[in-house]
Protein backbone atom coordinates (compact mmCIF):
# COMPACT_ATOMS: atom_id res chain seq x y z
CA UNK A 1 0.00 0.00 0.00
CA UNK A 2 1.21 3.47 -0.78
CA UNK A 3 0.54 6.72 1.08
CA UNK A 4 -1.88 7.80 -1.68
CA UNK A 5 -4.05 4.69 -1.35
CA UNK A 6 -3.98 4.94 2.42
CA UNK A 7 -5.13 8.59 2.34
CA UNK A 8 -7.99 7.69 0.00
CA UNK A 9 -9.10 4.71 2.10
CA UNK A 10 -9.09 6.81 5.27
CA UNK A 11 -11.11 9.54 3.57
CA UNK A 12 -13.68 7.00 2.37
CA UNK A 13 -14.13 5.90 5.98
CA UNK A 14 -14.43 9.52 7.13
CA UNK A 15 -17.18 10.49 4.67
CA UNK A 16 -20.47 8.67 5.19
CA UNK A 17 -21.57 9.04 1.57
CA UNK A 18 -18.31 7.54 0.29
CA UNK A 19 -18.53 4.68 2.78
CA UNK A 20 -22.14 3.99 1.81
CA UNK A 21 -21.11 3.72 -1.84
CA UNK A 22 -18.21 1.44 -0.91
CA UNK A 23 -20.68 -1.00 0.67
CA UNK A 24 -22.40 -1.65 -2.67
CA UNK A 25 -19.35 -1.66 -4.95
CA UNK A 26 -17.26 -4.67 -5.93
CA UNK A 27 -14.00 -2.92 -6.71
CA UNK A 28 -12.24 0.41 -7.12
CA UNK A 29 -13.35 0.83 -10.73
CA UNK A 30 -17.02 0.53 -9.80
CA UNK A 31 -16.56 2.89 -6.84
CA UNK A 32 -15.01 5.56 -9.06
CA UNK A 33 -17.79 5.16 -11.63
CA UNK A 34 -20.42 5.63 -8.94
CA UNK A 35 -18.86 8.72 -7.37
CA UNK A 36 -18.18 10.17 -10.84
CA UNK A 37 -21.95 10.59 -11.09
CA UNK A 38 -21.55 13.23 -8.35
CA UNK A 39 -18.72 14.90 -10.26
CA UNK A 40 -16.03 13.38 -8.01
CA UNK A 41 -12.73 12.58 -9.74
CA UNK A 42 -10.46 12.86 -6.71
CA UNK A 43 -10.50 12.13 -2.99
CA UNK A 44 -8.22 13.61 -0.34
CA UNK A 45 -6.74 15.88 -3.02
CA UNK A 46 -5.59 12.81 -5.01
CA UNK A 47 -6.71 12.58 -8.62
CA UNK A 48 -7.86 9.07 -9.52
CA UNK A 49 -5.73 9.19 -12.69
CA UNK A 50 -2.57 9.61 -10.59
CA UNK A 51 -2.90 6.22 -8.88
CA UNK A 52 -0.46 3.39 -9.61
CA UNK A 53 -1.43 -0.23 -10.21
CA UNK A 54 -0.26 -0.94 -6.66
CA UNK A 55 -2.66 1.73 -5.35
CA UNK A 56 -5.53 0.31 -7.39
CA UNK A 57 -4.82 -3.25 -6.21
CA UNK A 58 -4.92 -2.06 -2.60
CA UNK A 59 -8.10 -0.05 -3.18
CA UNK A 60 -9.74 -3.05 -4.90
CA UNK A 61 -9.08 -5.07 -1.73
CA UNK A 62 -10.21 -2.20 0.47
CA UNK A 63 -13.53 -1.86 -1.37
CA UNK A 64 -14.00 -5.66 -1.31
CA UNK A 65 -13.51 -5.59 2.48
CA UNK A 66 -16.98 -4.06 2.76
CA UNK A 67 -18.40 -7.43 1.70
CA UNK A 68 -18.91 -7.36 -2.06
CA UNK A 69 -16.74 -8.66 -4.87
CA UNK A 70 -17.10 -9.30 -8.61
CA UNK A 71 -18.03 -12.91 -7.78
CA UNK A 72 -20.45 -11.82 -5.03
CA UNK A 73 -21.89 -8.43 -6.05
CA UNK A 74 -24.41 -6.43 -4.06
CA UNK A 75 -27.86 -6.39 -5.73
CA UNK A 76 -27.44 -2.62 -6.25
CA UNK A 77 -24.05 -3.13 -7.91
CA UNK A 78 -23.56 -2.41 -11.59
CA UNK A 79 -21.97 -5.87 -11.78
CA UNK A 80 -25.03 -7.70 -10.44
CA UNK A 81 -26.64 -9.89 -13.10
Amino acid sequence: MTPLALRISRRILDVDNFENVAHVCCDWEEFTQEVAEWGVDHIAEIDFDDLSEEDIDYLDSFIASFGCSPSNPHPCSMKYN
